[in-house]
């Protein structure tokens, strides 16, 4: 069996609560910047840059590695037994719940964690050292995360594999 994956639970952001309060405690809009950017945000896009302008009013917008902890996703994952052990250790420290499926020898699993974990068990997923059914729902994990507008992967470059997956490769010389 392939994994297979999907998000099920994104942030949902009170933004009326969180301009109104902030503007009356900081005297200024914190989401400025991302409602002037002309690319089209994710709503965890748009609250880190708010977050961001929090502490500095010229913030860029973006995702701010150092803001990744602040937003929560959950992925419902399913895959063999042997796989979703694997996939399963590429997720560490992120709690799970799992089940056994009506389908023998297939589990069904809900994971959740921050966006910097998850860009963690993503690289540590889409390895070579890993059978290709497992690098594949990392694979398509990326694939929902950077849909979504969530690209965290920007020091990273991407590889071919010969079984029609790819390796997300670390690009180590500082650029």
């Amino acid at each position: 069996m392939t994994p297979d994956c999907v998000l099920i639970q994104t942030p949902s952001i009170d933004f009326r609560t969180l301009i109104g309060v902030t503007h009356k405690a900081l005297g200024r809009n914190v989401a400025e910047s991302s409602d002037a950017s002309r690319r089209n945000l994710s709503e965890a896009e748009r609250f880190l840059g708010c977050l961001a302008a929090i502490r500095d009013e010229h913030a860029p917008v973006g995702l701010s590695p150092r803001l990744l902890t602040h937003v929560s996703f959950s992925a419902l994952i399913g895959a063999d037994d042997r796989d979703m052990q694997d996939i399963l250790q590429c997720c560490a420290g992120m709690p799970f719940v799992t089940a056994e499926t009506v389908l023998r020898g297939t589990q069904v699993a809900v994971v959740t964690g921050t966006l910097a974990q998850w860009r963690d068990a993503i690289a540590s997923g889409c390895v070579a050292g890993l059978v290709p059914t497992v690098r594949h729902c990392f694979n398509k994990l990326y694939g929902l995360f950077c849909s979504a507008g969530l690209n965290v992967w920007g020091e990273f470059h991407t590889r071919q594999a010969p079984d029609q997956t790819f390796y997300l490769l670390e690009d180590k010389r500082g650029r």
